[in-house]
């Protein structure tokens, strides 16, 4: 049996996928030119993957792997990536992966879908620059970034700083948090935050404290040593689980498509 975290994440992944795909699909009427564009940027990063890598697709299926939500995709991390220069090392250095990602997607040969993260793309991001001009995904942003000054107003703990990711592999990028070490919290902001456009972190209600004391630790660092980590960790929108689930129902509902209904992990 699976645990009520996994469960959340399956059920997140599956119907935020069906969201997306609806949304995208109106695009065709509501936003045709945007619509054009998003076709055109998926195509040319999708044209920089290997041959013998994914699967052709075609019409719908192609349509369908623009924006997913996808648990844990994996993202790979070589020694190219040190250097500018033609390094011919393919050798992986780290393979970060997030609780669950909102992300452009390929079908492998398997018919699995795979974030394009998981490839070495071209330093053209202009993929998620176009998501951005979206009216829904602009809502979800501003939706997720209201909740989270509301979270963290009454502490002081400063205004949202949003970093400028110039090499995201995704979109959103999702960590679910279960514990309250501040060690370990700090590196799961970091690796989100170095892996997205658009940084999430969730916390269940009876771990949020936990969160709010990584802050204050962050923040003490950066007035009394003068280094920047609280500005950094700053940079993610920090949630409670129910907050991003009622949100996300409230968009799902909107669309007459199916809620996430994993209620017991909260």
């Amino acid at each position: 049996m699976s645990s009520p975290t996994t469960a959340f994440q399956r059920e997140v992944a599956l119907k935020l996928s069906a969201y997306f795909s609806k949304k995208i699909s109106d695009l065709q009427v509501s936003r045709p030119d945007l619509y054009a564009q998003i076709a055109e940027d998926y195509d040319y990063i999708l044209r920089s993957i290997p041959n013998g890598e994914t699967i052709d697709m075609e019409g719908s299926e192609l349509q369908f792997n623009w924006l997913s939500c996808l648990s844990e995709p994996a993202t790979h991390y070589t020694k190219k990536d040190l250097t500018e220069l033609n390094e011919d090392e393919d050798k992986v250095i780290y393979s970060p992966r997030v609780d669950l990602a909102i992300t452009p997607t390929a079908l492998t040969k398997t018919k699995k879908k795979r974030s394009l993260g998981a490839y070495r793309l071209p330093t053209d991001r202009s993929l998620f620059h176009t998501f951005e001009q979206c009216d829904f995904i602009q809502e979800i942003k501003k939706r997720l970034c209201n909740l989270s000054e509301a979270n963290l107003h009454e502490l002081e703990l400063g205004n949202y700083r949003p970093l400028h990711n110039i090499r995201p592999v995704h979109l959103f990028g999702i960590e679910i948090e279960n514990q309250t070490n501040p060690k370990h919290l700090m590196g799961d902001f970091l690796n989100v935050i170095s892996l997205s456009k658009i940084p999430v972190v969730l916390f269940p209600e009876d771990k949020f404290d936990g969160c709010i004391k990584m802050l204050m630790f962050s923040k003490a660092v950066n007035h009394i040593k003068d280094i920047p980590i609280f500005d950094t960790l700053r940079s993610a929108l920090i949630l409670k689980v129910d907050q991003f689930r009622d949100t996300m129902n409230e968009f799902l509902s909107r669309e007459g498509l199916d809620l996430i209904e994993v209620y017991e992990y909260k």
